[in-house]
């Protein structure tokens, strides 16, 4: 390979660096040369003192180099902000090229020369910290990290185990540490410690409003589905039927005729109503104080009234839910024990029960359970004797269970869908109902129902 050598009469000095070019018939070459290496002593390594000063310091030493500011006097003038140099005991201008680098001393920032001005480069020689970085995109004060692209990849270090952990701090547990999924950049769904320390997913079909879908107990590791699980099929959602503490929320150990039953009303003081003859048992018993509440009706008034019995006192008093219920209740008239015909869908007359205490005392929450997985069992005197549950009270939904021919105890399950809420509380009723089977002497002589679980 071989180069062409330039034209002396067309190019005496360098393109780029406008150095000076020894020619084939020169005299004193070595002019050219120093020259040469002169203007080479300034432009490579270029570092440059100050650009913060208008006038030449007083005793300048060769080779130092400046870039006077504006209003530049003395031998600057008319150099602002142009490269200038002390060689051969003068002020030598430099010109530069865009693209030039340099070094700035008293800022210790490197330079760059855009074809007008000088700018600063910043220098990163860590990235601990750094204020903002975009990634083909630009960041801001709020997302000081902004990168746009199709796929983000981090990947463990090359080491034997190979970890790689992602981590999201938070400053107390108030505060909301999360992933939001976005679409046009509104939220549809958030991920993460949702202000709280339990782990949480909640999803929005604008942006605006959240529903919790999912939450994780950081204590015990309990999963909730706050919107319960759907069906895919169906879209429906599927039952979960919920342990429970088992109890007693219908019992009755009187031997007592079927509903609906009759009572007559002795006299009435605030809350406590006390009746004729000592038959509380076969409406409240004790066992279901903080369990149940039981709906009675005055049926001499009309229309008739409901009050919700709670409490047993005596054996001839038992005490309502609300004394408001029973202002102007008196003396002689008719309580029945069995819903009037009809009341709502409860068409069979049967017994309505609240279990909101139940509820409260053993969840600490009440809530609309959709069914009642129960534990009946039911024993007569003299033949048989049955009993029904159902959800609403209509014709045809009354599951149960009946004595033996001549009495004897039988108990059976019975999972019973509820969805009628009571007036009282935020829970749905049960209904009960006590018959008798021929021969019609017969009485009911023990009836209980325990609830062993919830379906939610």
């Amino acid at each position: 390979m071989t180069f062409s050598q330039p034209d002396e009469m067309s190019m005496s000095r360098t393109s780029r660096l406008d150095l000076p070019l020894l020619l084939a018939s020169q005299a004193d070459k070595h002019v050219s040369y120093n020259e040469a290496m002169l203007a080479l002593d300034v432009r490579v390594q270029l570092t440059v003192l100050s650009r913060a000063l208008s006038a030449p310091p007083d005793t300048p030493t060769e080779g130092d180099c400046y870039i006077p500011k504006a209003l530049a006097s003395g031998a600057w003038s008319g150099f602002d902000n142009q490269l200038i140099a002390f060689q051969g005991g003068s002020w030598q201008p430099v010109p530069a090229k865009a693209g030039w680098l340099g070094w700035l001393l008293d800022e210790a920032v490197n330079i760059r020369f855009d074809g007008s001005t000088w700018h600063a480069v910043p220098i990163v020689s860590s990235v601990n910290p750094i204020d903002q970085i975009g990634v083909n995109t630009t960041a801001d004060a709020t997302n000081r990290l902004a990168v746009k692209s199709e796929a983000v990849l981090l990947s463990h270090p090359n080491e034997t185990i190979g970890n790689l952990c992602v981590k999201l701090n938070k400053s107390q547990p108030s505060a909301t540490g999360s992933l939001s999924f976005q679409t046009g950049w509104s939220s549809r769904a958030e991920l993460g410690l949702l202000g709280s320390d339990d782990f949480g997913l909640k999803v929005s079909p604008d942006g605006s409003s959240f529903k919790t879908a999912l939450s994780i107990d950081r204590t015990s590791g309990g999963l909730k589905a706050h919107g319960g699980l759907i069906d895919p099929n169906t879209g429906l959602r599927a039952l979960t039927l919920v342990p429970a503490v088992v109890k007693d929320i219908w019992r009755s150990d009187m031997e007592s005729p079927a509903t609906p039953r009759t009572y007559i009303v002795a006299s009435v003081s605030g809350d406590a109503i006390t009746i004729a003859t000592n038959t509380v048992e076969q409406i409240f018993s004790q066992s279901l104080r903080g369990v149940s509440k039981v709906r009675i009706w005055n049926v001499s008034k009309s229309p008739a009234r409901s009050a919700w019995v709670n409490w047993n006192s005596a054996a001839n008093v038992f005490n309502v839910h609300q004394a408001t219920d029973v202002a102007g209740w008196a003396a002689g008239e008719m309580l029945r024990l069995g819903d009037p015909n009809p009341s709502g869908t409860n068409s069979l007359g049967m017994i309505a029960l609240d279990i909101s205490d139940y509820l409260f005392n053993n969840f600490g929450v009440v809530f609309p359970q959709s069914g009642l997985k129960l534990s009946l069992s039911v024993q007569g005197v003299g033949g048989r004797a049955g009993l029904d549950c159902s959800g609403n009270g209509a014709v045809g939904t009354a599951l149960g269970n009946s004595s033996n021919s001549d009495g004897s105890r039988q108990s059976a399950f019975a999972d019973i869908f509820t969805n009628v809420l009571s007036p009282i509380s935020n829970s749905n009723l049960l209904f009960v109902r006590e018959s008798l089977i021929a021969p019609a002497t017969a009485l009911a002589a023990s009836r209980l129902i325990r609830l062993v679980g919830i379906w939610v």
